[in-house]
């Protein structure tokens, strides 16, 4: 038995709500587009499993976990087999407040997300999935280095960017009509910045538009290892349109060439791992820190520099927080993932070991708790590596950047799930 249900519902907030990914005094004040959960479920040999798309920056673990749960308890299956994503647009509406308009929104988004994935298992049907990769000009590496030998935030024209544009397309095994694509890219959904009051799904919200208008479908984009990744195009809803064109129209140059099968192999499995943070400095470092965050991002760092020294009097010097690592694979090809945001030779490194370009690894998965840096990038510091747990850590209690090698620890075990 080879089967695919898929089902789209809205989950587009109230004007005024709090944005994330950006700061904006006034919340949102336009909407641009609707943006919306779709829920994907696989099924093959009384085996299910399920990919969930989520129009947000990226909710918190334990957020994620609950509808997973409910997901779980709704579908009777096990919460590993329940696979989360965020489109990770920085013009979406924030889950994380004292508000209690968010608190009311999150509420919402989380109902109708279950919805989804309940709708979705109802009108499964005969089905045949297929793989194609292609690459596209996107992206653009934005670790930019300074003459003082460090990093900010800019455009590094020779760095590193995973340029592949994959497709996982489901059609319906009888009539052989498109019912579904899973897109898979690496750039940040970053081209509407601060200056924007409008809701948006950010150039994946306008490249679903596109591709659900010409193909009849729905259509979810996931977002590859983007951590040092920005749009190639940013700024304005040209930039926007730039983007989505140039994303969509590598979408429909693989459509005619991909071979479909019914589904052979399904497979969802996760693994949990201990992280270990960068132990917290002396309390002259700790204010360091903070002050260089305040300097460069005009954040308020009071918060955590409270907590960190609080940590660093209580000797809580060693921070661990549990990773988890989940793999989705169906048929030839395969998406894994983590809640942070990976460098994109992390997927590279990946993809060669692997030996196939249909295996695609990233984050904004089952929450968000930062950024993953390689090893490399560490002595040139920058927002990615110093800055992130400084400004996010009291929310997602990333209060450090990870340890050195916890790049290559979660690359180990990403290929050590493929291969059990």
């Amino acid at each position: 038995m080879s089967k695919v249900g898929i089902y789209k519902v809205d989950i587009t907030p109230p004007l005024g709500i709090e944005f994330i990914g950006y700061h904006r005094p006034t919340g949102v004040r336009n909407i641009d587009e609707r943006i919306y959960s779709t829920a994907f479920v696989f099924e093959s040999n009384n085996l299910k499993t399920l990919f969930v798309s989520i129009d947000n920056i990226g909710m918190l673990v334990e957020d994620t976990m609950e509808i997973r749960e409910k997901i779980a308890s709704e579908l009777c299956i096990g919460i590993e087999n329940i696979t989360i994503v965020f489109t990770h647009t920085h013009s979406g509406p924030s889950t994380v407040s004292n508000s209690e308009v968010v608190k009311a929104y999150k509420a919402i988004l989380i109902k109708n997300t279950v919805n989804a994935a309940v709708k979705a298992d109802e009108c499964l049907q005969s089905s045949e999935v297929g793989w194609n990769v292609t690459l596209g000009e996107i992206g653009v590496n934005r670790r930019e280095k300074t003459q003082e030998g460090r990093v900010e935030m800019g455009t590094n024209e020779r760095g590193v960017v995973d340029k592949r544009i994959g497709i996982l397309a489901i059609r319906n095994q009888n009539d052989q009509q498109l019912l579904g694509a899973i897109v898979f890219c690496t750039a940040h959904p970053n081209v509407l910045k601060s200056d924007s009051d409008i809701l948006s799904g950010d150039y994946p919200g306008m490249t679903r538009r596109i591709l659900e208008q010409i193909l009849n479908c729905p259509i979810i984009i996931v977002q590859g290892s983007s951590g040092n990744v920005n749009a190639k195009y940013r700024g304005s809803m040209k930039e926007i349109k730039q983007m989505a064109y140039t994303l969509s129209g590598s979408v429909l140059t693989m459509l005619p060439s991909i071979t479909y099968n019914k589904i052979y192999r399904l497979h969802t499995t996760s693994a949990i791992l201990p992280m270990k943070l960068i132990e917290i400095p002396e309390p002259e470092g700790i204010k360091n820190m903070a002050s260089l965050a305040q300097e460069q991002w005009g954040v308020n760092t009071n918060n955590w520099l409270k907590s960190v020294l609080e940590m660093y009097e209580q000797n809580s010097r060693q921070l661990v927080i549990d990773l988890e690592i989940q793999l989705f694979q169906i048929n030839e090809g395969s998406f894994s993932g983590i809640p942070m945001e990976p460098f994109s030779e992390l997927a590279l490194e990946i993809q060669e070991k692997m030996n196939t370009n249909l295996t695609f690894f990233g984050g904004y998965t089952n929450g968000y708790l930062g950024y993953l840096p390689t090893r490399a990038a560490y002595p040139y510091g920058g927002y990615e590596v110093e800055l992130n747990p400084v400004v996010y850590g009291p929310i997602t209690n990333l209060w450090m950047p990870p340890v050195e090698n916890t790049a290559q620890m979660v690359v180990n075990k990403v290929l050590e799930l493929h291969n059990n």
